[in-house]
């Protein structure tokens, strides 16, 4: 095979005859180096433009507010109790309703994707979240998808912040009430 291939090169480059471009293995090669450093300078900018917006999520925003304006419930180390429908939950940091019925831990940042959030509630309940801002005159609600049906005492939600700041959020599952405050970063 090789023999047949370089009496076929040989044929199409000997004489006065220029070597063929268009399909040759010149330009297989010339498109694997040309896709290859686009690739690079592809990932290169993807990677400049995510530190510059871990740069910029770092920096304070101008309607945040200082760290004092915003009264930050505080969050426990405790294990809330146990299901047996799901692994150990473990030691927190929780936020806790004076109850202990209503549990919830995040870190919570703004944005569209949202933040995973896990709920602990007396089980069979519906839990009804709802939140608004207290250190802006921003008046857009937070939004939270909870699916339908959990029927044990755990329940996954996603909570959308549409801006960072000082947030209130208020939780209730059946007789049970829970209201917090926490700081949403920069998403």
């Amino acid at each position: 095979m090789r023999r047949r291939w370089a009496r076929w090169f040989e044929s199409r480059t000997s004489g006065s005859r220029r070597p063929r471009t268009l399909g040759g293995k010149e330009t297989v090669m010339s498109c694997r180096v040309i896709l290859w450093s686009a690739t690079l300078a592809v990932l290169c900018l993807a990677m400049c433009a995510g530190s510059a917006r871990v740069l910029t999520a770092s920096t304070p925003s101008a309607h945040q507010g200082s760290a004092a304006s915003c009264p930050v419930t505080e969050q426990v180390r405790a294990t809330p109790p146990a299901d047996p429908n799901a692994s150990p939950f473990g030691d927190g940091p929780w936020f806790v309703n004076a109850d202990r019925s209503i549990w919830t831990a995040g870190d919570w940042t703004s944005g569209a994707k949202g933040n995973k959030a896990l709920w602990i509630r007396p089980q069979g309940t519906n839990l009804v979240v709802t939140g608004h801002r207290i250190d802006d005159g921003d008046s857009r609600p937070l939004a939270i998808d909870i699916p339908c049906c959990y029927r044990t005492g755990f329940q996954a939600t996603r909570v959308y912040f549409p801006t960072a700041g000082c947030w209130e959020l208020s939780a209730t599952a059946g007789t049970s009430k829970f209201t917090f405050v926490v700081r949403v970063r920069e998403g």
